[in-house]
């Protein structure tokens, strides 16, 4: 993965927006991320952390450490990185957490974290793809992107400050921890807890098949019923069906017997049956024998019952007559003393007359007067209603007629309304159309305003290009310079190298051998070699030295013009214009934005104000019209109510006649009078219905007295009993005449028609019979249930232990691979040689994978002195059992093992970079071979010598030549002499800090 370009603001100490150039400062290799203790440098690899995982690099930071004390409250804070790899150019933006200022009022309102995704086609496209706008989703984007955690990212790209020791420093149970989150192998501890919960979930399955095996056994001897051993005899010899055929040929021999013994039962029973019927009719004919003499001898005395009973009937039909004449007799009494009582007290002239004797004309006068008061109540009735509601009617008629008035007054008020109504629209028109011409201009000044600053981006990229034409060209002229010393210092060897060819040539001659340049054998003087002559090596070096130098000066120039083409092509196109013009220009544009955005909006309201004019002037109107139609009918409507009032008021008055104050009082007067002949008239029909009634009564005790027989009401009386002994004595007749009837019928029916008497019926001793025959039935028949049983329970146990002991069978098969497998991985017998789970073993692996690249480079920068080495021994001070995952030194100079935690800042400054570099090696090879393209080293050089330092650096340079660009954080002025390439931050007095980046 490789940084292109990183932009924050209101980050840290960053109060304003700042970019860093991660692809310029990487062209080198290594670069510098240089400033005091405390200005934010390490706020910025918290940025690329940040950006790309939504937590900081370090794990003691807080995110409160994001948003800057120094911004402005309403500037929002944000962080945007552009990055590179395998699969693609990739721009993330978030936002922290923050409290901002509320939109209205005051105080804060919190605002929360924001995360935007793009793809992108090249790192310096503006737009792009959008792959997600969730924090949560470009979380789990950026893992899938990277192939890296956050952990693993930080302890393979970014090894922050204080940090990146830990891993050294810590025990064996943290250093596990930490490779099973770069590693992933959480997935062997999970799978082997899984395989010693399938062994335990296996031997319990075992112990349950052998558990099902022990009942089912146990079930089959309860139900065969044999000895232990003649159960397990059977089972050996051939699994039982011997034992079973037995069985069923026990209980099919108990089912035959029982048979035979049912049908013996079956026959006694019906013997039985036969006996106590017998018995029942013997018994049934003798009782209705003797019941038959007490009728005979009884029949006398009922015979005198029976006239007794007839007489008192016909005295009982005299008795009721005699009974009604009298009752008769009192209602007409009573009818007579109630119509005297009734006329005493009447007003003259409203009496019955001769009626009360029952004389026709009176009658006739009192229902013609009480017809005629029911007619005039009739009337009076509903004038009384008229009069009762004059008041509320001349009321209403006032209120009317006002009513009207206000009528009148309401639509001469609208009148006038409509009259100004088309003048006040045309007011409103004339405005609308003002606002109109003005909101206008706002599309324009938007598409303007954003020319605008597309412009003034062009205008920062030419900015831009024309700082690295600048670094370009000093870097072109450096290379050139460097080229041209090169170059120098080569022809200087070949020349000195050609100067002193002579004594070269002449250190190789040999006596007796011919010289190469004249041939003579004889070398009576030959050259000297001079000190300062160069050898063949020392050429050649400096002729690599000079290539080297000439093809970074071709780089060189060829970047450079890269980047005046660039430049210049920006200038063409942007013309003479200025930032100050294009920021003048955007102001204008602001105003014109703001100016037609209000106008816009006024226009809206404009448009509502004349839907809300139109709609008023029509309500007017159809309240005008309303009003209009209301008037006319309502004056109608008063005129006629005003005739209605004075025709009930002319009525009732003629009505009253002055006989009473009011129509009410006249009523209630009217009212008694027909009551009074209304009862008058019920007693005068009550007195002849009494009369007729008891004329009726004589007659008909006259009648009956000849129907019953008797001469006078005399022998009546003597003849008449009481109806409890009348009662009495006719329920006896009826008893007796019963009790002959049942016994009669009982004689005659056959059972006992047929029987003499003489018949005998031993009961008991056919109960004997069938009471042995029913015992021998039970022992029968529980022998036969008992065989049957047994045979069928027999054979279920034996099924159900053969299939138990097949699923056993599986079961312990199964459980075979299972336990051996999880003692394999949880390390619990002696199969696994090695004594350590499966998780750990694979962690110790990588571990030594680690631990092996480390030594690579520790080598190099403690110049072979040390080597790391991984030891099953605890730490010193650790408490945790063995993990195979401990650290220690081995020193070569003094042949020694040491501690980690006794190595000196320094020391433990590049062997734990060593160890991180391994690490990310190994993630790196872990994860397919992830290309990780930057790595940042926060501090730590401060504590190197100048020898160590060269060492380290001498490393990082390699590591750089093979493609990784390196970062370093330090404030060591050492390394700013080393390295040309950096970020400089600076604090300002206000404590905020500012940043830029140099190049070349």
């Amino acid at each position: 993965m490789n940084l292109h370009r990183l932009t924050l603001r209101a980050i840290g100490p960053y109060a304003g927006e700042h970019s860093i150039d991660f692809a310029a400062l990487g062209a080198s290799g290594t670069f510098l991320l240089e400033g005091p203790t405390g200005s934010g440098k390490s706020t910025i690899i918290d940025a690329v952390v940040f950006a790309l995982y939504g937590g900081l690099a370090g794990s003691a930071s807080t995110p409160d450490r994001l948003r800057s004390h120094h911004a402005a409250p309403d500037v929002e804070p944000f962080v945007e990185l552009v990055f590179e790899n395998g699969a693609g150019v990739h721009r993330i933006r978030r936002t922290p957490a923050y409290r901002r200022p509320k939109a209205r009022g005051t105080g804060t309102t919190p605002a929360n974290a924001t995360a935007k995704l793009w793809r992108l086609s090249s790192p310096d496209a503006v737009d792009g793809e959008i792959v997600s706008i969730s924090t949560q989703e470009a979380g789990a984007e950026i893992s899938r992107i990277l192939g890296l955690t956050r952990q693993q990212f930080v302890q393979t790209v970014v090894l922050p400050q204080g940090e990146f020791a830990a891993f050294l420093r810590s025990t064996g149970e943290k250093r596990k921890e930490v490779l099973q989150s770069l590693f992933g192998t959480e997935i062997y501890e999970r799978t082997t807890a899984e395989l010693v919960e399938q062994r335990k979930a296996a031997h319990a399955s075992v112990a349950a098949a052998d558990r099902e095996i022990e009942l089912a056994r146990a079930r089959l001897l309860e139900a065969s019923g044999l000895e232990v051993d003649a159960l397990d005899a059977a089972l050996t010899d051939d699994r039982g069906a011997a034992l079973l055929e037995a069985l069923e040929v026990e209980a099919t021999e108990a089912t035959i017997g029982r048979a035979r013994v049912l049908e013996a039962r079956d026959a006694a029973r019906r013997a039985l049956d036969r006996v106590r019927a017998l018995r029942l009719a013997l018994d049934r004919r003798a009782d209705l024998i003797v019941r038959r003499a007490r009728l005979d001898d009884g029949e006398v005395e009922i015979t005198a019952a029976r006239g007794r009973v007839d007489a008192a009937r016909r005295a009982a039909s005299v008795t009721d007559a005699l009974a009604a004449v009298a009752r008769a007799d009192d209602a007409e009494r009573d009818t007579a003393s109630r119509l005297a009582e009734a006329t005493r007290g009447v007003p003259d002239g409203d009496g019955p007359g001769s009626a009360a004797g029952g004389g026709a004309p009176a009658r006739a006068e009192l229902v013609a007067r009480r017809d005629a008061r029911l007619s005039e109540l009739a009337l009076l009735t509903e004038a009384a209603r008229t009069e009762r509601a004059l008041p509320g009617r001349r009321a209403a008629l006032e209120a009317a007629e006002q009513s009207l008035v206000d009528a009148d007054g309401r639509r001469r008020e609208l009148d006038d309304r409509l009259v100004a109504a088309p003048a006040d629209r045309a007011s409103l028109l004339v405005e609308r159309e003002a606002l109109a011409d003005r909101s206008t201009d706002l599309a324009t000044a938007e598409q303007a305003t954003v020319e605008a600053r597309l412009r003034l981006r062009d205008l920062d990229d030419l900015d831009a290009l024309g700082r690295a034409v600048d670094a370009a060209s000093a870097r072109l002229a450096d290379d050139s310079a460097a080229a041209l010393r090169a170059l120098d210092d080569e022809a200087g060897l070949r020349r000195r190298q050609i100067e002193g060819m002579a004594g070269h040539l002449a250190a190789g001659l040999v006596v007796g051998d011919p010289c190469p340049v004249c041939g003579s054998r004889e070398h009576p003087a030959p050259a000297s070699l001079r000190a300062e002559h160069p050898t063949d090596d020392q050429v050649e070096a400096a002729s690599l030295i000079a290539r080297a130098a000439e093809a970074r000066q071709r780089e060189s120039a060829a970047r450079h013009a890269t980047a005046e083409g660039r430049a210049a092509e920006a200038r063409r196109a942007l013309g003479d214009l200025t930032r100050d013009d294009v920021e003048s220009e955007l102001a204008g544009l602001a105003l014109r934005v703001s100016e037609a955005t209000r106008a816009r909006a006024a226009v809206a309201a404009a448009d509502a104000a004349l839907v809300a004019h139109d709609h008023e002037v029509d309500r007017l109107r159809s309240e005008l019209d309303d009003l209009r139609e209301r008037a006319a009918t309502g004056r109608e409507r008063v005129a006629a109510d005003r005739r209605a009032v004075l025709d009930d008021e002319a009525e009732i008055a003629r009505l009253l006649d002055g006989r009473a104050p009011t129509v009410a009082e006249l009523t209630a007067s009217v009212g008694d009078g027909v009551d009074r002949d209304t009862r008058l008239l019920t007693l005068l029909d009550a007195a002849d219905v009494a009369s007729d009634a008891a004329a009726v009564r004589r007659a008909e005790l006259v009648a009956a007295l000849e129907r019953s027989g008797f001469d006078d009401v005399d022998q009546v009386a003597d003849a008449a009993l009481e109806a409890g002994d009348l009662a009495a004595l006719e329920a006896r007749v009826s008893a007796h005449e019963r009790e002959r009837a049942v016994v009669a019928a009982g004689l005659a029916e056959p059972e006992v028609a047929v029987l003499t008497g003489d018949e005998t019926a031993d009961v008991e001793s056919a109960v004997e019979a069938l009471a042995l025959v029913e015992a021998e039935l039970d022992e029968v028949t529980d022998r036969a249930t008992r065989a049957g049983d047994r045979a069928e329970r027999s054979r279920q146990a034996l099924g159900a232990l053969e299939a138990v002991t097949a699923a056993a069978d599986d079961t312990v098969e199964h459980a075979r691979a299972v336990v051996r497998m999880a003692n394999l991985a949880s390390a619990s017998t002696g199969e696994n040689v090695k004594g350590v789970t499966l998780g750990t073993y694979v962690l110790l692996r990588r571990f030594d994978e680690v631990v092996a690249a480390a030594n690579v480079r520790l080598s190099v920068m403690s110049s072979g002195r040390y080597e790391l080495a991984s030891s099953d021994e605890r730490e010193v001070g650790s408490r945790s059992r063995k993990t195979g995952l401990s650290l220690v030194i081995r020193d070569a100079t003094t042949d020694t093992t040491r501690d980690p935690g006794s190595f000196s800042g320094g020391e433990t400054f590049y062997a734990s970079l060593s160890l991180a570099l391994g690490l990310a090696d190994v993630v790196q090879a872990e994860a397919g071979g992830l290309e990780l393209g930057t790595l940042f080293v926060d501090e730590g050089f401060g504590s190197l010598d100048p020898d160590t330092l060269d060492a380290v650096m001498g490393e990082l340079g390699r590591l750089s030549a093979s493609g990784r660009v390196i970062g370093i954080v330090s404030h060591v002025d050492e390394l700013k002499q080393r390295i040309a390439d950096r970020v400089e931050v600076r604090r300002r007095p206000d404590g905020s800090s500012v940043l830029r980046s140099t190049v070349g």
